[in-house]
């Protein structure tokens, strides 16, 4: 059975699909702020970091759901925007502790 092109999507699987790509964000967000707090990134060049390993998984899950992308979610922006700024957060609260953590003690 296929959906039609103007057919709604379920909304359980609406927000089963943005629940998993804010799993994915936040675990990208941790592993990033981790990863610059090891390396001792500061300033704009620690956000610059965070910006391209978001939009890195932004190109994985664009490519994960390559031209069917309207068969899991509303629009292509959802893809690219879901659970960014609450990653942001969660980054800078590993790339604070870790900097900290190695740089500083």
């Amino acid at each position: 059975m296929t959906r039609k092109e103007n057919e709604p999507l379920s909304s359980v699987s609406l927000q089963g699909n943005h629940a998993i790509i804010s799993y994915c964000r936040t675990a990208l967000s941790a592993t990033s702020g981790i990863v610059a707090g090891i390396l001792g990134l500061y300033g704009l060049n620690g956000f610059l970091f965070y910006i391209c390993s978001s939009l890195f998984m932004s190109i994985l899950l664009v490519g994960k759901a390559k031209c069917a992308w309207h068969k899991y979610f509303l629009s292509r922006w959802d893809i690219w925007t879901n659970g960014v700024i609450g990653g942001t957060l969660t980054f800078i609260l590993f790339w604070t502790f870790l900097y900290g953590l190695v740089h500083v003690y």
